[in-house]
């Protein structure tokens, strides 16, 4: 969070800059976006998203497009971007915003369209950018603080950013898991599984992974879910309470599948689910 302070004779403002990476669009903002990604094709150069305004204030909107993937970085997971992978997968260049800025009264919606324009010769495969809605509230006239007085004024600029994905015809996906690894941090009483993955295929992968650990009875003693995108290579960690858990010999299974809660099934490139198990210690 960046926060900077300016000040006049009438006027100090405070702007203060959030900006949500990826999954969590309206807990925050007042501004809210739907869907939370959006998907084109040969046969589908079109798509949409409504913006709304639920709050009480006026919104300026301002809408553009950036390159980047989530992928390990400083030991978590991270949107990073790769110039020399952009140069052959972005589709930033290609869409084109109708509006990409606009002014948005309280309680009011706006449907904003794409159009994906891709040049000539395409290979085959899937090809992403990633489209980032900036709303900033609209400020009342400086005239409204009385003279010789002081206002202050707190404005909250919000970016929130989605997913947007081109596939080919052809276009195919698939994901291998390259290791299972389980650590045990003593100062907290907690383990560490990390699950690493890499992207087959000529596309990148969106779908969930679900993950357990089970004892040798078959009970189960941790699970997890979550949605898992994989555009290159990817760790994702997940941290298990020990607190409760007798030291013996363990089991982490789990499995990868093309579905996800926040996307219909027929927007995915599907796969066969793929599972990873490995045996641990707990000590």
């Amino acid at each position: 969070m960046n926060m900077f302070l300016t000040k006049n004779v009438k006027k100090t403002t405070i702007a203060v800059f959030l900006f949500l990476i990826g999954f969590s669009h309206q807990a925050v903002a007042q501004v809210s976006i739907a869907p939370t990604s959006l998907f084109f094709g040969n046969q589908q150069r079109f798509s949409s998203i409504t913006i709304s305004n639920g709050g009480q204030q006026a919104q300026e909107i301002s809408i553009s497009t950036q390159f980047g993937f989530p992928a390990n970085k400083n030991g978590g997971v991270s949107i990073v971007t790769d110039s020399a992978l952009a140069k052959t997968k972005s589709i930033s260049d290609w869409l084109k915003i109708f509006p990409q800025n606009f002014t948005l009264q309280p309680q009011q919606r706006q449907t904003v369209r794409f159009v994906a324009r891709p040049p000539n010769g395409l290979s085959q495969g899937g090809y992403w950018s990633r489209v980032k809605i900036q709303s900033n509230p609209v400020s009342p006239p400086i005239e409204s603080v009385e003279e010789g007085e002081i206002g202050a004024q707190v404005n909250l600029v919000v970016s929130q950013v989605i997913p947007a994905h081109y596939y080919t015809q052809n276009a195919q996906t698939g994901v291998e898991v390259t290791g299972v690894t389980f650590s045990q941090i003593d100062s907290t009483n907690n383990g560490q599984i990390a699950v690493s993955m890499q992207q087959t295929g000529n596309a990148p992968f969106m779908g969930s992974i679900n993950l357990q650990v089970t004892d040798g009875s078959g009970n189960t003693v941790y699970e997890t879910q979550t949605t898992n995108s994989v555009y290159t290579t990817i760790t994702r960690n997940f941290t298990m309470d020990l607190s409760d858990v007798e030291p013996g010999n363990y089991t982490i299974s789990g499995e990868i599948t093309s579905q996800r809660r926040d996307i219909s099934e027929d927007k995915l490139l599907q796969i066969t689910p793929v599972p990873f198990e490995k045996q641990i210690t707990i000590e």
